[in-house]
């Protein structure tokens, strides 16, 4: 390690948190004394304080890292007391460690010389960094436990401050906003109502113009809009009633409704109930899904909606020449029609089906054959006896070989056509267009010209 004393010696502190470098709280002022009070009896001057204000297990120390930075500067590096490094035991080792492989000696104010390479100093240190872990154990449970007993006592472990309530205190706007949220989110999607706030001017819980689905999604899952403040982990969550913003009846359908819209189930509000075709359409020239977009008309205001091949997007290659974009309303109207010629035509039915492969196991003596003679053509090449263009010949005749016997031919499954039309007539009056589709194993191809065909998936 190299040292240089006639360089000046750096001070490094640190706080858990801000709120402990406060003008009313003494911490680092303490810490910069006894360190400054240190370096005078070594006769060290100090050139620099560099200070972090965070926990003691967390290693993203912008200061120590600058410290790191600045090394070549200093001689030494002091510290108030040990555990004002780390209280870690692996991050206190690291963090010693990176400022000794900087060039710097290492003192505590509090116990003197830090050094991993003298046996005696680094058994001190050891020991005292597992004190100081054990010391911050004890700390979090014996807080946590305080927590605890406050909130059965009957009190929230701080005043409530989730979007609607300042400390306690509602905050009638915000409180319109949730209820607001609440209402729309029963029959629209999150990005919807996202839009919508952002057009309205509403402040984001953080204060930005801009809201997040998350932080949507985020707040309406908060059981606090309910009547319900919780607390607790590891097995013990402790309940206190606050005053509801939406009732729990509410509170249940709109994050039931949430989480059918994110699986896809099709519910009113996840716009399943406006694009009928998603999921269930494919392209007739590229065989890519049918996706759909919106714009807004301007004139009138309204949106118009389309739908039209995902194989024409950048994202997709763009290799789809199937560019036209139809009108959603316009491809409904054909695919309904289509759909009652298909109730009523059975040979229409019957050239809809979809061709399956045919299950059947392969023979495994034969495969196993070919694994076999496929070693013997290795061997020959180990031993000399065959050129690699020749094993390379016979690689391609034994895949070829495994391929015959793997393969199997598509078969048209039977089909019931009379009841599954009865079926189909029954689902069509009963069932939203898409839902209809799925229930009859549709699926709708949509060819250059607006021309719809169907494929029907039926099992043999």
């Amino acid at each position: 390690m190299t040292n240089h004393p006639s360089l000046p010696a750096a001070i490094y502190l640190r706080v858990s948190g801000k709120l402990q470098a406060g003008p009313d709280r003494y911490g680092l002022q303490a810490q910069e004394h006894e360190s400054r009070a240190y370096a005078a009896r070594l006769g060290l001057k100090v050139a620099r304080v560099y200070v972090d204000h965070i926990t003691g297990v967390s290693d993203d120390r912008q200061a120590f890292g600058q410290l790191l930075k600045d090394a070549p500067a200093y001689s030494a590096v002091i510290l108030g007391v040990q555990d004002r490094l780390a209280r870690d035991v692996p991050l206190s080792y690291t963090m010693l460690g990176a400022l000794q492989d900087a060039g710097l000696k290492v003192y505590s104010a509090g116990e003197g010389a830090l050094d991993l390479d003298d046996d005696s100093s680094a058994l001190g240190f050891g020991i005292r960094a597992v004190i100081a872990d054990q010391e911050r154990r004890r700390i979090r449970k014996r807080m946590y436990g305080g927590k605890l007993a406050k909130v059965r006592a009957g009190q929230p472990v701080a005043p409530l401050s989730a979007y609607g309530w300042q400390r306690d205190v509602l905050h009638e706007e915000q409180a319109r906003t949730v209820r607001w949220i609440f209402d729309q989110l029963e029959t629209k999607g999150t990005l919807a109502v996202v839009n919508a706030l952002e057009a309205q001017g509403v402040p984001s819980p953080t204060g930005r113009p801009r809201w997040q689905k998350s932080t949507l999604l985020q707040l309406v899952a908060n059981p606090v809009y309910k009547g319900v403040y919780e607390y607790g982990r590891k097995g013990e969550r402790l309940t206190l009633p606050v005053e509801a913003l939406v009732t729990p009846e509410q509170w249940a359908r709109v994050n039931a409704a949430v989480v059918g819209r994110f699986r896809n189930q099709g519910r009113a509000g996840s716009l399943a109930h406006i694009y009928h075709l998603q999921g269930v359409a494919h392209c007739g020239s590229c065989g890519k899904t049918i996706t759909a977009s919106e714009v807004q008309h301007l004139k009138s205001g309204g949106t118009l909606r389309y739908y039209f091949c995902r194989g024409t997007l950048k994202m997709e290659g763009a290799h789809c020449p199937h560019r036209t974009y139809y009108r959603i309303e316009e491809v409904h109207e054909v695919v309904e029609a289509a759909l009652g010629q298909l109730a009523s035509d059975t040979a229409a039915v019957l050239g809809s089906v979809e061709a399956v492969p045919e299950v059947r196991a392969a023979p495994q003596d034969a495969l196993a054959r070919l694994d076999a003679e496929w070693e013997r053509w290795k061997g020959a090449l180990r031993a000399g006896a065959i050129e690699p263009e020749e094993l390379a010949t016979e690689r391609r005749r034994i895949d070829a070989a495994r391929a015959r016997l793997l393969e199997a031919p598509a078969t048209t499954p039977q089909l019931d056509v009379q009841a599954w039309q009865a079926a189909l007539q029954e689902q069509r009056a009963q069932l939203s267009l898409g839902e209809a589709l799925r229930a009859a194993g549709i699926t709708v191809l949509l060819s250059p010209g607006g021309a719809v065909t169907f494929r029907i998936r039926a099992s043999g």
